[in-house]
């Protein structure tokens, strides 16, 4: 994806995201009511940093890492997940979500993995440029 002017990336932590981006985010993430990313996005744990990429003032996908303790205990594992809007994908803009989520874990000494439960996922989290462990199984909510 070339650099467009009109497509801006914020990072913040998920209890500081607003009720009404939460809906844009439950909109883009892909599942039913037991949705592992709907019930983070539902109980808004601690551990939870967003990434998020705007077009004017829609957000049109987001990325994020989350961990079960502090930066200085262990383990020392994150759960990445990345959401396109289905306008937006195959431009790239997955990648560089991803790539942000990536950066924080590594910045944080935090082993980075990516859940890929079908073969779309799969592709997508190996033509990833950013280092990632990539699970098929999905992540435990706890």
């Amino acid at each position: 994806m070339t650099d467009q002017p009109d497509i801006r990336f914020e990072s913040r932590p998920l209890r500081r995201v607003t009720a009404a981006e939460r809906k844009r985010l439950r909109a883009l993430t892909a599942g039913g009511n037991d949705s592992h990313l709907l019930t983070i996005l539902r109980e808004r744990p601690p551990h939870v940093r967003c990434f998020l990429a705007w077009h004017d003032d829609v957000i049109i996908g987001w990325s994020l890492a989350r961990w079960f303790a502090a930066f200085k205990d262990s383990p020392r594992n994150a759960h990445l997940s990345v959401f396109v809007d289905p306008d937006w994908r195959r431009q790239g803009l997955g990648r560089r979500l991803i790539g942000q989520a990536v950066d924080f874990t590594v910045a944080h000494r935090l082993t980075a993995w990516v859940y890929a439960g079908n073969a779309d996922q799969l592709a997508f989290a190996r033509g990833c440029e950013h280092p990632t462990s990539i699970v098929t199984t999905p992540f435990p909510l706890r």
